[in-house]
């Protein structure tokens, strides 16, 4: 069983909130600007105290039961995609086949055997012809390297 009751919730977005608001900061320095010993004045020193910068409100301020982390994960940044790859034309249909799980567990075994298939496909022995240049391109050796020139 994995139940909440709303007070705990409460508390614990509470801190969560604490914790990532600014706080005033005390620069105060312990000696600084005072003097010590028998005849001086002991007027109680002025704090100097580094005001925090007011923050944003939170997307989740009014909602009590829900906490909505807005940290960046650096780690992460590293498995984003940054570019559409190439056979997907719009962001919504690669997103749409990404979330859609590929494994036996979800999937019939026929359609999971579909998803996985090759597109090509070669018996083992037979031999495979290599690709050919497209017309109106002739291959020339230059320094030992191979450059398509056009014609």
């Amino acid at each position: 069983k994995a139940v909440v009751s709303t007070q705990s919730t409460g508390e614990e977005k509470e801190k969560i909130v604490d914790e990532e608001t600014d706080k005033d900061l005390d620069v105060t320095l312990p000696g600084w600007g005072s003097w010590g010993g028998i005849g001086t004045n002991d007027k109680p020193k002025k704090q100097i105290i580094k005001k925090a910068k007011p923050s944003a409100p939170r997307k989740d301020a009014k909602l009590d039961h829900v906490i909505i982390n807005t940290k960046k994960n650096r780690k992460l940044q590293s498995h984003l995609v940054k570019h559409l790859p190439h056979p997907y034309k719009s962001r919504s249909v690669f997103e749409r086949e990404m979330r859609q799980p590929v494994g036996p567990q979800w999937n019939s075994i026929r359609s999971f055997k579909n998803m996985i298939k090759p597109i090509q496909s070669t018996v083992d022995g037979v031999v495979i012809e290599p690709m050919t240049a497209p017309k109106g391109f002739d291959k020339v050796m230059i320094r030992g390297k191979r450059k398509a020139v056009g014609s």
